[in-house]
């Protein structure tokens, strides 16, 4: 049984042993490295004959495996961006095939790419048209920020939010809101000459945490406050946006002596944090859970009746073609943690354009109309699964080298490949860990060959490594069906 983040795998281990007793293993990275060899050994001997775990448990050496499922099977943490490069799915589909198993692809919100393969007749669709017990959908509310602004509400939560909270803590329910952006404030600016604090190693602006520091999301780089601008040297800094942190803070202020629990990277870095932060939820001793994408899917709690969603148009809006996919599975995975028992539930969406498409499909909890919507998209720029995407990336110290070289190597890919190739462009993040970064994408036919592709790929490398001795200093790597 695969999930999707670690912080799930406490309530399916509780599921798996309160039905068929200890016969469970857990496998992620959070486990010592004497605990994960103990379960390592326990699967290998047959002892344990389920394993439960994130994306690395499905090479677990299973005996006689008869099933794998993926639970949440959209989600893009299935997906190792850093060596071993894989896709837990496309393993889990070729360990199926090997050892004539069942796979089953889990979710209420399937990616793009399953959906189609199911329509298409590659996999067998198997749907549930309605909630268990035949519960009702929550009912979705979406607030204009852009008027409580106007109406000089300047809170991050608008005045229906703060009404529903109010009485659901009143009547002993307990509410989930999601900030998809952790620390205190986003960034930090300055009010005299616009300069944003930024990281020296990575293209980032630094974020503002509440312990005084400013932290880099990518490297860790750590620096305090400085208490005049680096640029202009006058006392103009400017903390700007909210991060989960400081929602935290402002519920403290609105709603005092109130339990607050918050899940984010922040506060789950220990060992067993997730276990805690769930388990005082689950148990009452909290009743507000601010958190990021971690509390959008899979987790189960019957007293949740309001969900609130404070921050709908940044997931909206990422460069990404993927991006409305993302949104929709995030903003529906996190309403339906709303009204799973016995109370309706209620979900607040707070945007700034709540016209777009993709609120309305989420208000309707629609997915087959957005699926149709997004699929149209797809087809009219060619995008998955209308074609397979490669990414190529190159990495070095200096930013004229890695470009330079990026240009002279994406000219021999379209000698080969013509206009299938784009690029080579920065990333949307240049810089990381002081390495500067080119991308060029390749655009191939659903039907072409990857292993062909691959030693193309490796043979215009060795061209490129003989003419010219600085692809040594360079870090080339690239990604197939890129998340």
């Amino acid at each position: 049984i695969l999930v999707p983040e670690i912080a799930l795998t406490p309530q399916m281990v509780s599921w798996f042993r309160e039905r068929f007793g200890p016969v469970a293993a857990v496998i992620h990275s959070r486990l010592s490295p004497g605990e994960r060899f103990d379960e390592w050994r326990r699967i290998r001997r047959g002892d344990a004959r389920v394993v439960i775990g994130a994306r690395s448990a499905v090479f677990s050496p299973a005996r006689d495996l008869g099933l794998i499922v993926v639970d949440e099977e959209h989600e893009t943490t299935y997906f190792s961006d850093h060596h071993p490069r894989y896709d837990a799915r496309e393993v889990a589909k070729a360990r199926c095939d090997r050892e004539n198993a069942t796979l089953i692809l889990a979710s209420a919100t399937p990616s793009i790419q399953s959906f189609a393969r199911a329509r298409q007749g590659e996999y067998m669709l198997l749907e549930m048209g309605q909630r268990v017990q035949q519960r009702p959908m929550p009912q979705v509310s979406l607030v204009d920020m852009r008027q409580e602004l106007e109406n000089g509400n300047r809170s991050v939560l608008s005045c229906l939010l703060q009404h529903k909270l109010k009485a659901c803590v009143q009547e002993g329910g307990q509410a989930m809101l999601l900030m998809n952006r952790r620390g205190y404030h986003s960034f930090v600016s300055c009010r005299a000459c616009g300069y944003v604090v930024k990281c020296p190693h990575c293209d980032v602006s630094l974020h503002y945490h509440n312990d005084g520091t400013l932290l880099c999301h990518y490297c860790g780089y750590t620096i305090p406050l400085p208490d005049l601008c680096p640029a202009c040297q006058l006392p103009g800094l400017e903390i700007i946006g909210y991060g989960t942190e400081r929602i935290e803070d402002e519920i403290d202020v609105l709603f005092p002596g109130e339990k607050i629990s918050r899940m984010d990277l922040d506060t789950t870095r220990s060992k067993n944090s997730y276990d805690r932060i769930i388990d005082e939820f689950s148990s009452r001793r909290t009743n507000i859970l601010v958190g990021t994408q971690m509390v959008t899917k899979g987790l189960d709690f019957d007293a949740v009746s309001i969900v609130g969603i404070l921050n709908a148009d940044t997931m909206i809006n990422f460069p990404d073609f993927r991006s409305h996919e993302r949104a929709f599975d995030m903003l529906e995975q996190v309403s339906g943690r709303a009204g799973r028992a016995h109370k309706q539930g209620q979900v607040i969406i707070q945007t700034s354009n709540p016209e777009h498409d993709v609120i309305k499909y989420v208000q309707a909890h629609d997915y087959e109309g957005f699926y149709q919507h997004e699929l149209a998209d797809r087809e009219k720029f060619g995008y998955p699964p209308f074609t397979k995407v490669i990414n190529i990336y190159m990495k070095h110290r200096e930013d004229t080298v890695v470009g330079e070289l990026a240009v002279r190597f994406s000219g021999m890919l379209r000698q080969v490949f013509g206009t299938r190739v784009l690029g080579p462009m920065a990333p949307i993040i240049a810089r990381v860990q002081n390495l500067y970064i080119r991308q060029i994408t390749l655009k191939m036919e659903t039907a072409a060959s990857i292993s062909k592709v691959k030693v193309i790929l490796r043979n215009l490398y060795e061209q490129m490594l003989a003419a010219d001795a600085r692809m040594k200093t360079v870090r080339l790597y690239y990604d197939i069906d890129p998340v």
